[in-house]
């Protein structure tokens, strides 16, 4: 491609993205909106942005400013559990039991799993059949008075196991995927257990300072990175919920509980998929390899590697991961291109996926397939 067609097509594409932030606070109502574009083939890593960092603020809302990000937390969870396996610290094929704290096993055992049943590579890929801590009862229940800041409580992980085991397993392991925060907490666990270090070792891990995600990390377990902007604030509008007020998060353990940018987001993303994480190359292909169940999947679920989810857009794959709050982080390789997009009004959720996907067709019309 020539050098003033990249230049053309790069131009394109961010004034494509600067329309469609903009349109998420001007018509959908987001207090602020960002996106965040590496796109080698056209030299281009630019970030935009619309709106401001609270709703009675004044603050202009950029690609700096620090959000929880929630669910994404998964795959750098995930990354750092298949360093661990790359260093030969665990086996992702073997059970739970030989890498978790015995009060974790307990638990399990007390709730009805067995531990030695379900492997490592069965909480990587949701397929343990563990209940999700954040759709129970005993969770749902307290939830309002959490959103209201009627109940300030921090969660331990072992309050949140038990929570987790109301009413037993939903399948046994293996036979089938369903998506669960529980899996998550017990990598977390495993991490902690493994590396006799606070989940924060995932920074060690995946080697944050390296890639150069000087403003990624674990809320609580770590104490907030200097120089950074003050964290956005992140709504739910429908029940006047702030998450800035909710302190600490519910989601701290390994399902959630990270902290980040729309830069450092694309930043992991383009570096997982570039050989900047993982010392041997056949580790990421472990990563987005799926996991065939004994039950057949059904042609709407959701389909998952060990850490990110997989989708198309348009005939594009795109390896991705959404979270809770309101923003997706991807890499589509026909494009080469990473991006992610962030939103401050989470019930408009399903928005910022439609943005994500709106701008990978527009990169995929400019022809810059590799």
């Amino acid at each position: 491609m020539a050098i003033d067609d990249r230049r053309e097509k790069a131009t394109m594409l961010q004034a494509k993205a600067q329309i469609l932030v903009s349109h998420l606070v001007r018509a959908d109502g987001a207090p602020g909106a960002t996106a965040y574009i590496i796109a080698p083939k056209l030299d281009l890593e630019i970030g935009v942005a619309a709106g401001v960092t609270e709703r009675s603020g004044s603050e202009p809302l950029t690609t700096a400013h620090p959000v929880r990000i929630s669910s994404v937390t998964k795959p750098f969870v995930a990354a750092a559990i298949l360093r661990l396996w790359e260093m030969d610290k665990i086996e992702l094929a073997r059970s739970i039991d030989s890498y978790l704290a015995v009060e974790h096993i307990s638990i399990l055992k007390n709730g009805g799993y067995d531990a030695k049943a379900i492997t490592v590579r069965h909480l990587l890929s949701h397929t343990a059949g563990l209940r999700d801590v954040f759709y129970t009862n005993a969770f749902t229940q307290m939830l309002p008075k959490l959103m209201s800041g009627q109940v300030r409580h921090r969660f331990t992980l072992e309050e949140q196991l038990k929570m987790a085991m109301e009413d037993g397993p939903r399948f046994p392991p293996g036979a089938a995927f369903e998506y669960s925060d529980t899996g998550y907490l017990l990598l977390g666990a495993i991490l902690e257990q493994v590396t006799g270090k606070s989940m924060a070792a995932t920074r060690e891990l995946v080697d944050f300072d390296r890639l150069g995600l000087a403003s990624t990390w674990w809320e609580v377990l770590e104490v907030e990175r200097e120089g950074v902007l003050t964290r956005a604030h992140q709504y739910e509008y429908a029940c006047g919920w702030d998450s800035y007020d909710e302190d600490p998060p519910h989601d701290l353990f390994g399902g959630g509980g990270m902290i980040s940018t729309p830069r450092d987001l694309a930043t992991f993303f383009h570096a997982l998929f570039h050989g900047q994480v993982f010392e041997r190359p056949e580790t990421i292909h472990v990563m987005i390899s799926v996991v065939k169940t004994m039950t057949p999947r059904n042609q709407n679920d959701d389909v998952y590697g060990h850490g990110p989810q997989i989708h198309s857009v348009g005939d594009l794959t795109v390896y991705a991961h959404g979270g809770w709050w309101g923003l997706d982080v991807g890499y589509v390789p026909e494009l080469d291109m990473t991006l992610s997009v962030v939103g401050l009004r989470r019930d408009i959720r399903p928005r910022y996926s439609e943005v994500f996907d709106e701008l990978i067709l527009e990169a995929a019309r400019l022809h810059i397939k590799r």
